[in-house]
């Protein structure tokens, strides 16, 4: 995983990527973005291994 900066990547970059992921439309700070990035991995896996993610 790449992340960008606030004007995102060169064309260059869009070109070679296989697939594109975008999490907003708003700019966040880096390690805003490992931390979003990580939950929702976190939420993923927990739903995919029928763990319960929210509280019943």
């Amino acid at each position: 995983f790449v992340v960008g900066g606030p004007y995102g990547f060169p064309d260059e970059v869009y070109r070679r990527a296989n697939e594109k992921l975008s999490l907003s439309r708003m700019t966040f700070t880096h390690q805003m973005v490992r931390l979003v990035f990580v939950e929702q991995l976190y939420r993923a896996m927990t739903i995919l291994n029928g763990e319960p993610y929210h509280h019943e």
